[in-house]
């Protein structure tokens, strides 16, 4: 069936369609662009504290050799606790607003994190050891302390990592007796 303009009603139909097609395709990358900036906004929000944190921690691990890293958990707060061999230790202690850092020396540091939470069931652990060297193989360990913004784009099943307090450590493998895969109390 033709209009006065010569079209059928399936070009009609076919136009009607490709047109929603090309709308419901800018409308994703409209959101899509939407939840990008946003994530990078609560990623930048606690960055000074995120920054300050790795640099406490970092300075007061890389000055000591690991030996032993215990896991002291509940299910309200992770604790973890570093031992050296010079018989001093330190220790992360988070809940879900704030995370404290005693360390060897016995000074105490808190943080509070805003815009987000903590997750304080589980850090994950990597673990890598060197076996290419005979002698002083070399291992390297992360810590992954996950941040959870109030984006929906940064939770348990789609972390975020700019957010994350990721803790990494660097010795000789003779010197460190307990590998860990993970801490918290879901481990």
């Amino acid at each position: 069936m033709l209009n006065k303009k010569g079209t059928t009603l399936a070009e009609v139909i076919i136009s009607i369609a490709l047109i929603s097609v090309v709308l419901v395709f800018m409308v994703r990358l409209l959101i899509d662009l939407n939840n990008l900036e946003t994530n990078s906004t609560y990623a930048k929000g606690n960055q000074v504290n995120r920054a300050e944190i790795l640099r406490v921690i970092g300075n007061d691990l890389n000055n000591k050799v690991l030996t032993n890293i215990t896991d002291n958990s509940n299910t309200s707060t992770l604790n973890i606790t570093f031992g050296f061999s010079d018989g001093k230790s330190s220790t992360i202690s988070a809940t879900s607003d704030t995370l404290t850092y005693t360390n060897s020396d016995n000074e105490l540091r808190r943080w509070t994190i805003e815009d987000g939470y903590i997750y304080v069931n589980q850090a994950d652990v990597y673990y890598s050891a060197d076996n290419k060297t005979e002698d002083n193989k070399i291992y390297t360990l992360t810590i992954d302390i996950e941040i959870h913004t109030i984006n929906e784009e940064n939770d348990i099943f789609n972390n975020n990592t700019l957010d994350d307090i990721i803790i990494s450590y660097l010795g000789e493998v003779n010197d460190f007796t307990t590998p860990v895969t993970c801490l918290g109390n879901d481990c």
